[in-house]
Order: C-alpha cells, then structure tokens, then sequence
C-alpha cells in the first residue's frame, strides 16, 4: 500500500485526532515493525510533525517534533497511566514491573527504588564493568573474527549479574548466562507486535521456550532473595539494598508528600523489577556498545582521538577516570542519537492532554518518536553526519536527545547504562585495536524491542 493512498482521519476539532492514514492495526504494527525508519518518514511527509497512527494496541498519537515531545515529558503523572503493550510486555516482565504500573503504585516503587540508582552507586560499579571487560578481552586473539553485540552481552550480562545480584562464582555466572540467553534469544518481535501469538502457541514452540526460562529466571532470583535475607545484613549489590531497606529508615526520596515512607517492594514486585533490570538492562546496553564499536570502526579519526586521550591517563586507567572523560561521553551520545536503542517513549492519556492545537481522549496513546527527533536538523545540523562534537559544544534537554525518556518515568537505570557504556568502550579502547570485517553499511533490525545492528557486528581483531 502506498502513503498517498492512505485517506485521512476527521479534521481537527474540540477533542479529535491528529490526521494520519487509515487502515487495520496489524497492517500499520507489520509495517512499523519491519522498518521505523521508513516508516516514521513516509508518514510524516503525508501527515506533518504530529499524526494518529492506527495499531494492534490501539491509536498512537506520534510527535515527531520537539515541542510537541516538550510537551508530553512535561505531562504531569496523573494526566497519565501505563497502558501500550501491557497485554505483549507483561507475561515477559510481570504485571509489577516498574514499565508497566502508574498512579500511586509506580510513584511508591520508584520512589522506593530510586535511592539504589543515584548516580554516585552506579559509578561505584565501574570497576565491574572493567573486569568484565579485561576477562573478556583477555581470551581474544589477533586475526580472530568475532561478533561484536555477542561479546558485549557477554559483559552487559556479567557487569548486570555482579551489580545486581553480587555474584561472583563464575559457576553460577555461567548459569545465570546460559538461561538469559534462552530467554532473550526466544523473545520474537511478532510475539511484542502481535500479543494474540503468546496465546496462539499455546505455551508450545518459541514462546513455549521463553516461558520455561522465565519461570527459571523467577526461581533463581527468588533464590537470591531468600540468601540475601538468610546474611542477615546488606552488601554493595542492588538486590540487597532493596532487600535490607527498612521503612523507618527510607530515605527523603522514598517518602510520600506528607513525609511517611512507602511500603517496602514484596517479593513479586521485587521480582518483577529485578526481571526488569535483568533483561532490559544488559541487553539495551549490549546493543548501544556495538553500536559505539561499529562507529568506531567507520570513524577511525575518533577512534585515534579517544585512543590518544585515554593514553594521557596512564597505561591502566581507572574506571573513575575513563567515566569522567567527556569525549568518551560525547561518543557514546552521539552513538545513542544515531542509533536509538528503542524507536519512542509511549505515554497512555488516563483523562485529556492537550498537545498542539488537539485535545487528546482518555485511552489514546502518545509517544515521542526518538528516530525522528534525533534526526531533527535544527537539533542537529547534518544530522546524518556522525559528529560527537555537538555533545561537547551544549547540552541537550530529554525532549532534544530522548534516548532516556524523560519526566516522571525518566529511565532508573540512565546512570548505570551510560557509566557501564564509557567504561567498557574506554577499556576496550586502551587495549585492542580492531576493524570492520566488511566496509559494508549495516542495516538496523528488531531484536526483540530494540533496534539493533544486523549480523551484530562483525569485526577482526587486530592486535592486543
């Protein structure tokens, strides 16, 4: 079907809808799913910055722009609840993970949960993601060819499982990894697209797969948490915060308006927001830095640049020092805003929002489009042109550079991701030289609800 052929929704009004095309759900789901890029471009060209997108999980408001993303951010908690893809994300994450609740319930757990997140802690992790990384990099051999995002799931995975959960037996690393692995690898885009296929399988087939590594990974964190409570006193990783926190002593930020402290997260919400951690937080991560290896491939000006910086800290730099290096920052912005790790940030209307000249309905959905912000010419000038200067010359406000999100579900984990980011490529970058197996341009492709690089990257090692 062709764009120009798509007629438009009914004109603006009191409380209507941007224009945009007509047609089934799936048709809009299976064209978005296949290439957001495309997609996002011919609609936009037919339909302006902000247009109504027909889909499997309802009507999706799109806001290509700016403002119109201003807007949404600055939308207050109440004026919104979860609601897109609930019935698709919540037998992958549960129904309690912090992505999926709102009201009351999601401002109690954040708030719980925000303290274990502050920077300061995220960086205390760094050196995990340094010795993850030397681990890794000590097993490569000059002339080995080697798939990049592999590798650095490899690492995500144990930096995660370290911080986490403060493993450190590599017999029960590897366990943790073999079943992740399973679950991730199993988690098809068409089973997040189209829901109705989890219930069509009938537990069998791929899905089938999926839900027997989750019901391990729920077995093995619950493990988790009965030892931490069997120590009977906290450590340093994530889980034994949350597990040790006490309400008489919850801090300011655990505290409602009146100054009384929340309720401690059960073991099903603890759960579900460990699960949550698990699965997004490496796999997100993994992706972003085969991004930052694939650009460091096709830009080796930068790559010598950061090379001869990193030098200037010594011949083994701390995890501190690499962190604190904004040109590495500025890389793996830059990175970020050519490749989003995901397409938008989704927002459910819970009464009206007003946005532009339109009055949103209750039960709409409205999201940001990230690929199309971070294309914006006016943010970006060339934007096509890989160039992290920008990131050094001024600072981009969550509306501008969307990868986090933004306002009341601003990503928990944007510290720990983008400190575990410039460690890890530092590192890399202070030890192995390595090339591109072919010049050819990658593709991006859905790799369960993320765009990542097709065939992960392919690289050789050059020298250590």
């Amino acid at each position: 079907m062709q764009t120009s052929s798509l007629a438009p929704l009914d004109p603006p009004g009191p409380c209507s809808l941007p224009p945009g095309p007509r047609g089934p759900g799936w048709l809009h789901s299976f064209r978005y799913m296949r290439d957001p890029f495309v997609y996002y471009e011919q609609m936009r060209a037919s339909y302006g910055d902000l247009f109504t997108l027909p889909s499997v999980n309802g009507r999706l408001v799109l806001a290509c722009d700016p403002e119109h993303a201003r807007q949404i951010l600055a939308g207050r908690e109440e004026d919104f609840e979860a609601g897109f893809g609930q019935a698709a994300l919540a037998p992958i994450i549960g129904e309690d993970s912090l992505l999926l609740i709102s009201g009351d319930a999601h401002r109690r757990e954040r708030r719980w949960m925000s303290p274990a997140f502050h920077g300061a802690r995220m960086r205390a992790y760094g050196p995990v993601a340094k010795l993850a990384t030397t681990s890794a990099a000590a097993e490569w051999r000059p002339g080995v060819s080697l798939t990049t995002r592999l590798l650095m799931q490899q690492i995500t995975i144990e930096v995660i499982l370290r911080a986490v959960f403060g493993l450190r037996e590599p017999a029960a690393i590897a366990h943790f990894t073999d079943v992740l692995r399973r679950a991730v690898t199993e988690v098809s885009p068409a089973f997040l697209f189209f829901p109705i296929l989890q219930r069509l399988s009938f537990g069998r087939g791929g899905w089938g797969r999926f839900l027997r590594a989750r019901d391990e990974l729920h077995r093995m964190i619950q493990a988790q948490i009965d030892a931490a409570r069997e120590r009977g006193k906290p450590s340093d990783d994530l889980l034994s915060r949350l597990v040790f926190a006490q309400v008489a002593d919850a801090p300011a930020d655990a505290r409602d308006d009146r100054g009384q402290a929340a309720a401690a997260l059960g073991d099903r919400a603890l759960r579900s927001q460990l699960l949550t951690l698990v699965l997004a937080g490496h796999e997100t991560t993994a992706t972003a830095l085969a991004w930052a290896v694939y650009e460091l491939c096709r830009n080796p000006s930068y790559a010598d640049q950061l090379r001869a910086r990193i030098g200037e800290l010594g011949p083994d730099p701390e995890a501190d020092a690499l962190a604190a290096l904004p040109e590495l920052e500025a890389f793996c912005c830059e990175t970020l805003r050519v490749h989003p790790i995901v397409a938008e940030f989704i927002r459910t209307v819970k009464h009206s929002f007003r946005i532009g000249d339109y009055t949103i309905p209750a039960g709409i959905h409205l999201a940001g489009a990230i690929i199309e912000l971070h294309r914006n010419p006016q943010l970006y000038p060339e934007p096509e042109v890989f160039r992290p200067e920008r990131f050094l010359e001024r600072r981009f406000a969550p509306h501008e550079f969307a990868v986090f999100g933004g306002g009341h579900r601003h990503c928990l984990g944007a510290a720990f991701a983008m400190n575990e980011m410039k460690v890890v490529l530092g590192t890399l970058l202070s030890r192995v030289q390595f090339r591109l197996e072919s010049p050819r341009p990658l593709r991006t492709v859905r790799r369960g609800l993320t765009l990542a690089p097709e065939a992960g990257v392919p690289i050789v090692i050059e020298s250590l």
